[in-house]
């Protein structure tokens, strides 16, 4: 429940929150174990900064956030409490990720509380208006709950009654994460997080939608897998470059998109596995159409390491590529397709299937290694595109 001070009086608002944790029909609160908010996070990719979070629901409707909007019923948006992670009203610049028990949605950041209205605990310590001392990720309610900090004060004078460090409105606390109550969730800042350049900008509703089922022709074909067609521009590239087994199935219709790399728009398509960008200014060349930096949206350069006499070493990254990644690399399009390499060879979960597999991180690719397959399907690209669509929120 939300704690608002302009609203009620401050002995009001702590009888509520106290109300709202309490079990039906007890007369007070149960302690909140702080052993479950030391239970790492899921982190759902590599570089995200991922916090586990009390969660609290926000109500309220009718209601205007600190952003200026008017809150409805079943909203979907949160509350975090410092104005440094606000979004402008009706704006997607501030976004997070909650997970809870299986099920996870992507909200923007609307309004500031619950306790604190100074507590940008998310950024590096040296830079936390209140919570000084305290380590990042750690909220100051938190610390005002389980510690004293403060003497248990939040930064508006308030007893602090639990370690809610997030509220979230009733639609994405009801239905989009199946919450009955509150409960500790894992919280992804995307806008400090790989590809945050693209989690800022919505997705136009329709771009995702099927469309009418047609007969394929050489100029236009159907993927019922999916329900998305494929045509102008992408379709003589997609077929002439690896199809299916290289990019997948085609995940949206044509639409625009701002490129984070260089500010401009261009015309883009997502597939399971790329996104196929159309450059015009290239008509008439191999570099027309551009598999978008989706490997560096997902995973920044680390840092150099020294050559190694089994690989070819890229002076531009300090980075080597060898063993079948390199025979991939070479025999598909090489630095024109795919970038510099940005790691080394490296194990990672995959989050499309949950398995471990040895990946390399290319500016426009992940490679991965699929052993269990035989050639030439032992080296697949990610599923990248997939990844990137399912972390942005459609514009509403």
């Amino acid at each position: 429940m939300r704690r608002r001070t302009h609203r009620l009086p401050g002995l009001v608002l702590v009888l509520l929150a106290a109300l709202a944790l309490a079990p039906a029909g007890a007369g007070a609160a149960a302690p909140i174990p702080r052993e479950r908010a030391l239970v790492p996070p899921a982190v759902p990719f590599p570089g995200a900064v991922t916090y586990r979070l009390y969660a609290t629901r926000e109500g309220l409707v009718g209601g205007t956030t600190a952003n200026g909007h008017v809150i409805t019923e079943r909203d979907r948006f949160v509350a975090l409490p410092s104005r440094r992670a606000l979004s402008s009203k009706g704006g997607y610049e501030k976004q997070v990720l909650v997970s809870y028990k299986g099920r996870s949605a992507i909200a923007p950041v609307w309004d500031v509380g619950p306790w604190n209205i100074r507590d940008n605990y998310w950024d590096p310590p040296e830079l936390r208006e209140t919570g000084k001392g305290l380590p990042r990720g750690w909220p100051a309610a938190h610390a005002q709950y389980f510690d004293r900090y403060n003497g248990g004060i939040s930064d508006k004078g308030h007893t602090v009654v639990s370690p809610a460090g997030i509220d979230l409105a009733d639609g994405l606390f009801w239905d989009d994460l199946g919450m009955v109550g509150s409960d500790w969730v894992d919280v992804t800042f995307l806008w400090l997080s790989p590809g945050a350049a693209y989690f800022t900008q919505p997705l136009p509703a329709e771009v995702r939608a099927p469309v009418a089922p047609f007969a394929s022709t050489d100029a236009r074909r159907y993927f019922p897998e999916t329900g998305h067609a494929l045509g102008a521009p992408f379709k003589g590239y997609w077929e002439a470059h690896g199809g299916l087994a290289r990019f997948g199935l085609p995940l949206t219709e044509p639409f625009s998109e701002v490129n984070a790399d260089d500010g401009k728009p261009y015309t883009v398509q997502y597939f399971e596995r790329a996104r196929l960008e159309h450059h015009p200014e290239h008509a008439g060349t191999p570099y027309e159409i551009l598999l978008g930096f989706l490997g560096k949206a997902f995973h920044p350069p680390d840092p150099p390491v020294a050559a190694r006499a089994d690989a070819q070493h890229f002076p531009e990254t300090g980075h080597n590529l060898g063993g079948p990644f390199r025979a991939y690399w070479e025999a598909n399009g090489g630095l024109a397709a795919y970038g510099l390499p940005l790691t080394e060879e490296l194990r990672e979960v995959s989050p499309t299937d949950g398995k471990e597999y040895t990946v390399q991180y290319f500016e426009r690719a992940r490679f991965e290694h699929h052993p269990e397959n035989p050639a030439p399907y032992d080296v697949l690209l990610g599923h990248l595109g997939r990844q990137l669509l399912d972390l942005r929120p459609a514009r509403r």
